[in-house]
């Protein structure tokens, strides 16, 4: 359980692939550290259609350009499989004019399922076509999956991320079905993912719009994004055993009314990740949740409720407040419910504004800041505080079984050990050490729900 997982900075090279079926054998230098396995690019239509519905696990699969689920239809990967970034497509956008050259993305419109039920031992990966030590974010596209459960939004609104309009595929989101199903995701990791079309029109590492509570999603990392690992778009679906490392923006967005329940949640950052701006500062939080663009109130007001989470960001006082914004960025009319949580290593933990405060909570909480807790009016009760300039939360305020290691061993080598987060008796997140405690990880239990199936070093693997 005392894993030590190491992370590094990532650089970028290209491998290309051939658009045809046909799989044929690579050597152990082109799989670079990928099961030694024949490749096949995933069969698509004219507009893009997947042509498969089971992708198998003897195979490296590849995704060439934009790929989308037939309507209808179920795709299922087996687990243990491997799907890469295939062949670049370029593709027209009606709104910016310009063409972008996009791969490695696959869609889930609307009444469409995907079935991707890897196993701790055996969990399915989408991840870079790029060699090891080669591998950067936005090397593969992302998975969108879209929903016909209730947002905030019209339900003609058209997913972000996508360049043109497909005329075969409906690629908008939302509608009355709370209960509508996706399918399932469940031991899943998603790398290097990520692609911006233009500013606040990116793909994420998985993106779900109007997506419903009949979807399973569990048991899925995101990591090294080149926008936020999950968002949200309105939606109903609820989730656990949740990963987000070294992204360059967010970890977890929620917009458009998504008032689904995540329960157990791991979010970490990187002093050796890029990190978004806005306006030349750092835009990059831990959470950021808005009722929609305009911070309008609305009748399906975007709360989430959370539980468990922990936020951990940056070791060193001063690269935290250059890197990062807010461990918590609550704003623009939303609303929220989060409890049982740890948040640490920002300059400021949490910040609160313009929210609706009618249902809003935030309470029992464990809050560590460089310089301040809280950034506005805190709309709940309970939660332990502690702040200061040291070099690490611990030997300020929190205490866990790593010590004054919790962040990095160093903040260059990034060198991160999970088994570190877990509350200590004399921690304020240790609650009762089994059904009370704060953060990610249970006190009382032997094994993390991270061991096995998680990957903290993917360039190198």
């Amino acid at each position: 359980m005392k894993k030590m997982l190491l992370l590094s900075a990532l650089g970028a090279a290209i491998l290309t692939s051939c658009n045809k079926d046909a799989a044929t054998i690579q050597d152990g230098g082109l799989n670079a550290g990928l099961p030694a396995k024949p490749r096949a690019s995933i069969p698509v239509d004219a507009n893009g259609i997947i042509q498969k519905t089971f992708l198998s696990k003897d195979t490296i699969w590849q995704a060439d350009g934009v790929g989308f689920v037939k309507p209808g239809s179920t795709l299922t990967i087996q687990a243990g499989t491997y799907i890469v970034a295939g062949v670049t497509k370029a593709y027209p956008d009606q709104t910016t004019g310009e063409t972008q050259n996009i791969k490695g993305v696959i869609v889930v419109p609307k009444t469409a399922k995907i079935m991707a039920v890897g196993t701790a031992t055996e969990p399915i990966v989408f991840t870079s076509d790029k060699a090891a030590g080669q591998r950067a974010p936005g090397d593969f596209g992302g998975l969108v999956i879209l929903g016909q459960s209730i947002t905030n939004q019209p339900t003609n609104t058209r997913i972000e991320g996508i360049p043109v309009p497909i005329e075969a595929v409906d690629v908008t989101y939302g509608g009355s079905i709370a209960a509508d199903n996706s399918g399932t995701l469940k031991y899943v990791r998603i790398e290097f993912a990520g692609f911006n079309l233009s500013p606040n029109n990116e793909i994420n590492g998985l993106t779900l719009g109007g997506v419903g509570s009949g979807t399973t999603l569990e048991n899925i990392q995101v990591s090294w994004g080149k926008d936020d690992a999950f968002e949200f778009f309105g939606g109903t679906v609820n989730a656990k055993y949740l990963v987000a490392l070294s992204t360059d923006d967010d970890d977890f967005d929620f917009d458009h009314g998504y008032s689904g329940t995540i329960q157990y949640a791991l979010s970490l950052k990187d002093p050796n990740s890029t990190n978004s701006t806005s306006g030349g500062s750092s835009d990059s939080n831990g959470l950021e949740s808005d009722n929609n663009a305009a911070g309008t109130a609305h009748a399906t007001t975007t709360r989430p409720v959370l539980k468990n989470f922990t936020f951990i960001g940056i070791q060193t006082p001063a690269t935290a407040k250059s890197k990062l914004k807010y461990g918590n960025r609550w704003r623009r009319a939303s609303s929220m419910n989060i409890t049982n949580s740890i948040i640490a290593g920002y300059d400021i933990g949490a910040s609160f504004e313009s929210i609706t405060t009618t249902g809003s909570v935030f309470s029992n909480n464990v809050v560590h800041a460089y310089t301040n807790p809280f950034n506005g009016t805190v709309p709940g009760t309970g939660n332990a505080t502690g702040s200061g300039s040291s070099t690490t939360a611990a030997s300020v305020y929190l205490k866990f079984e790593g010590g004054n290691d919790i962040f990095y061993t160093t903040s260059t080598a990034s060198t991160f050990e999970p088994a570190n987060l877990i509350p200590l008796p004399t921690s304020p997140a240790y609650g009762d050490g089994s059904t009370t405690y704060k953060g990610a990880f249970n006190p009382s239990s032997s094994t993390l729900w991270t061991d096995t199936w998680t990957q903290f070093a993917p360039k190198t693997y």
